[in-house]
């Protein structure tokens, strides 16, 4: 397979995409791959409310202010830290579980995209071992990127605390305040900015011979800076066509769906009031229908709305997977050999002779 350039790799992508989803005209493989595609895209998550921790400080402050004893407090001070305990566990326990997840429906995505397989069981036997190896690279990722964060951010903190006033001391002045918190803040942005672009160069370009070669993480880390090294203008320009193609995708897969939720809420909502005007006179048992009716017309659209979601996502994923399997084809041929048959021919320029067309073999004499 020859070398496509960033731009060049664009078109077979999208053609590619198209005749694995589309051209099958199947919604249900669609939802399949796309589900496939969007749970390969969760390797952790986080969540925090200011509102729900600012609402706890506050119940706190007025627990405080009743007449409390000293051993009801201790228990319920106990009883809060149990808690908080038992939250970070499961916490942990389901962010390791979609960590697994995520890290294991790479190596099927990357299956279904490059050979065009779409049975998910036999690909997710085929890759249980090579996927601790991806797993152990992510995490040693991971760490390093905690270290670095850490090594700017705890040095701030500190900094910051020293310059709270102390004692009756005058406030900080605000012209060393501000470009201090603007010099942290370009810092940290500019370190998660290298290990998201550490973090796609690994899955695009690492994640590939792990799965073809069974490569260890030191040989698929080479590889990755090997590559980075022979063509780094074509990398560069591969990481800023892929950042615009995923955040325009996202930007119209977010229009069509609030849109599509919009005029799916019309029939929705005629058969609520359709369901109403029914039954509003029924009495008890005709408003507990309209209730139950109005749930499950309401679980129908949540359901809908996310199956929609899933395949408008999941071809968007899907598209950049085979974006890269393109633009790294020319450059690793284990991967070339199976998308040279999608390739179309290069392009001559008007009088350049055409390729020769083989002769039939002679007929066999009589």
């Amino acid at each position: 397979m020859r070398p496509l350039s960033a731009i060049d790799a664009i078109g077979p992508a999208w053609n590619h995409t198209s005749r694995l989803l589309l051209a099958p005209r199947s919604w249900r493989l669609v939802l399949k791959i796309g589900a496939v595609a969007v749970f390969a895209g969760i390797g952790g998550f986080g969540t925090g409310s200011f509102n729900s921790s600012h609402n706890s400080l506050r119940n706190m402050h007025h627990m405080h202010s009743l007449p409390f004893d000293t051993a009801t407090l201790a228990a319920a001070m106990a009883a809060l830290a149990a808690l908080a305990v038992l939250l970070v566990f499961l916490f942990f326990i389901l962010w390791a579980f979609f960590f697994y997840l995520g890290s294991r429906l790479q190596f099927v995505l990357f299956e279904i995209v490059l050979r065009r397989d779409t049975t998910v069981a036999p690909i997710w036997r085929r890759y249980g071992a090579a996927t601790w190896h991806w797993i152990a690279l992510r995490l040693i990722f991971v760490i390093a990127a905690l270290l670095c964060l850490a090594s700017l951010l705890v040095p701030a903190v500190i900094q910051f605390i020293h310059m709270l006033p102390h004692h009756g001391a005058p406030p900080p002045d605000l012209v060393t305040l501000i470009p201090a918190f603007l010099g942290i803040f370009a810092s940290v942005f500019l370190v998660a900015l290298l290990f998201g672009v550490m973090h796609i160069l690994l899955h695009d370009f690492g994640l590939p011979s792990m799965a073809l070669e069974s490569t260890p993480m030191g040989v698929t880390v080479l590889r990755v800076w090997n590559l980075l090294r022979a063509e780094p203008g074509q990398v560069l320009l591969y990481l800023i066509m892929r950042f615009l193609m995923g955040l325009a995708g996202n930007i119209v897969a977010s229009i069509v769906i609030v849109l599509g939720a919009l005029f799916a809420a019309i029939p929705f909502g005629c058969a609520g009031l359709i369901l109403w005007l029914l039954l509003r006179h029924a009495g008890f048992v005709g408003h507990v229908l309209i209730g139950v009716g109005v749930v499950g017309l309401g679980l129908a659209f949540l359901v809908l709305l996310i199956l929609v979601s899933i395949m408008l996502f999941g071809y968007l994923v899907t598209f950049l997977q085979a974006y890269a399997l393109y633009f790294l084809g020319g450059r690793y041929p284990l991967v070339g050999v199976h998308l040279e048959p999608f390739l179309p021919p290069p392009y001559m320029p008007p009088g350049y002779p055409p390729y020769p067309v083989p002769e039939p073999p002679p007929a066999p004499a009589a």
